[in-house]
């Protein structure tokens, strides 16, 4: 990560990633840059509060409790990173007055390959364990069932990898099909469900609720329904992680322009006019939406990569990136896709047949009338 050291009169790591940011020592696109305007400015305010502690505690959870699994990070400790010290702190170090949690939803857009499963995957888990929370239900909700089966898998290789967990956590399912985590000693679950939760008139009540892949679900239905049982808990959590989709009229479409508008306090913010004004629209979601500054070119400048990858250089390469920007480069019907995936950027369509470089020419020489 591009960084450099910074004075400050804090150690609260989401704190530090906000200063970080805003002095132009870390490097973050415009959404990500208003979010952090407003974590510093609503350390101003009475009617909320920041508690470093809470924040601290649920890191030292993630860093002492969690391990990561396969490739380069197998049986690593959870390390996190400065974007996630800032996700991970704000959701849980900031309250309400009567200390519930302030955040009761949560945005997460990234590209591709910066950790936002394992990191969903742990979130969870704190909910299940480590969240005060008796009998809670946490949910892995996907448009699918093997979609929301990938962030729980990262849930149970984590229980796997730690001893601690291990001992206090009853998995049903043999090894690589399971489908519950219990936590016996406080009831409490951890489970897998996808859109047909909708069919079976059941009625959960989440305490957590981690909706993977927002940009795949046909609609909101899912969400509705996990919402619907948040009525039953005294601090819900909804998070939402994403990649950029290429559907505007789509669920996560309406998200995302909610969480560009929440960061920037302003209600006609939009992804190429995201202009900061701080009003507090919505007090209740968190947001963290990578994305481009206009005039960015992801094709030709490398130096604007990590405001799309915030982990780059940690969970994704340059040397990998240099690769599928060569693809974009050799195969038009790539190109998008590669957009989409890797340097959010919300297209206009699946696939492209031709890059705009090479259809301007054609559009200047075009008459109409002829």
């Amino acid at each position: 990560m591009k960084s450099r050291k910074t004075s400050s009169s804090t150690t609260d790591r989401a704190t530090l990633y906000a200063e970080g940011v805003l002095s132009g020592a870390i490097i973050a696109g415009p959404h990500v840059r208003n979010a952090c305007r407003r974590h510093i400015g609503d350390l101003k305010r009475t009617d909320i509060k920041f508690d470093p502690a809470a924040a601290a505690r649920a890191l030292r959870f993630f860093e002492e409790r969690l391990k990561l699994s396969e490739g380069q990070f197998e049986n690593t400790p959870f390390h996190s990173q400065p974007p996630q010290d800032f996700i991970i702190g704000s959701i849980f170090g900031w309250k309400r007055l009567d200390d519930t949690r302030r955040f009761r939803r949560a945005y997460i857009e990234q590209g591709k390959g910066n950790g936002k499963s394992p990191l969903a995957g742990g979130i969870g888990l704190l909910g299940l364990m480590a969240d005060g929370e008796p009998g809670a239900e946490i949910y892995s909700a996907g448009a699918t069932k093997e979609q929301a089966g990938i962030l729980f898998r990262d849930a149970v290789k984590m229980v796997d990898k730690s001893p601690d967990l291990d001992s206090r956590l009853k998995r049903s399912g043999g090894p690589g099909r399971e489908f519950n985590i219990a936590y016996l000693k406080n009831g409490s679950f951890f489970r897998p469900v996808s859109r047909e939760t909708k069919k079976t008139g059941s009625g959960p009540r989440p305490h957590f609720a981690l909706v993977d892949e927002l940009h795949e679900h046909a609609d909101g239905g899912i969400i509705e329904i996990l919402e619907r049982g948040f009525k039953f808990r005294r601090q819900p959590l909804l998070l939402m992680i994403t990649n950029s989709g290429s559907d505007r009229n789509s669920v996560c479409w309406v998200e995302h322009e909610h969480a560009v508008r929440v960061a920037a306090g302003n209600i006609d913010a939009k992804d190429d006019d995201a202009h900061y004004l701080g009003e507090v629209l919505d007090d209740s979601t968190f947001s963290y939406v990578c994305a481009l500054d206009r005039g960015d070119d992801p094709l030709k400048d490398p130096s604007c990569w990590i405001k799309a990858n915030p982990l780059l250089g940690v969970t994704i390469t340059e040397e990998y990136l240099e690769g599928v920007v060569s693809q974009a480069k050799a195969m038009p019907s790539k190109l998008n896709d590669i957009l989409r995936l890797h340097f959010c950027q919300w297209t206009e369509a699946e696939t492209a047949w031709m890059t705009r470089a090479a259809l301007e020419p054609a559009l200047a020489d075009f008459n109409p009338i002829k």
